[in-house]
């Protein structure tokens, strides 16, 4: 039986950011199958990939105002400038999924599988992330979920309790917020 984990990226994920990944499953007696998620929107159209997540349980699953899947995800996550701006120079030498995709896809997928030693599958999305995310939890049937994020945006989130909501809409027992190197 493997444990299988998704991967939601929001750039690159570079050598350290790998290795946090798999320190979390080290010892893991089960091999561990990652299935990272990237999506390809670019971040001008949409405030950034992860932006979405911002959206509402509740309407991105469609369900009425009088059920909601596991409440509001309670902020608009701010996305900082792209990397090769001059706030972000730590991470200008990473790609960004918004200018080279195929790089973003390479690196991250080869960071890890070096890191972890395990399988990585990749899935890019090109429609709403968070629909994205759930049916590859649903489909791949994960036990957890790991968000590699901006610093900003990992803020967002754990200042907003969207980990126990995520969790619950997912129904993963487990999700983790890290975030990118810098």
């Amino acid at each position: 039986m493997t444990y299988d984990v998704v991967v939601l990226i929001e750039r690159e994920m570079s050598e350290g950011d790998a290795r946090r990944v798999a320190a979390l499953h080290a010892r893991y007696e089960d091999p561990v199958d990652y299935h990272l998620l990237i999506s390809s929107h670019a971040a001008s159209g949409f405030g950034g990939p992860m932006a979405l997540l911002g959206s509402t349980f509740a309407d991105v699953a469609g369900t009425t105002a009088g059920r909601t899947v596991a409440g509001n995800a309670m902020f608009a996550a701010a996305r900082p400038s792209p990397p090769g701006t001059p706030s972000q120079t730590p991470t200008a030498t990473l790609a960004d999924p918004d200018v080279d995709l195929a790089s973003v896809i390479e690196h991250s997928s080869r960071h890890l599988r070096a890191a972890s030693g395990y399988p990585v599958n990749v899935s890019i999305t090109h429609g709403e992330i968070l629909l994205a995310l759930m049916s590859l939890v649903k489909s791949t049937k994960s036990h957890e979920v790991v968000v590699v994020a901006w610093p900003e945006t990992a803020a967002s989130f754990l200042c907003s309790d969207w980990t126990t909501k995520a969790r619950k809409a997912l129904k993963v027992p487990r999700v983790r917020i890290l975030e990118h190197d810098s």
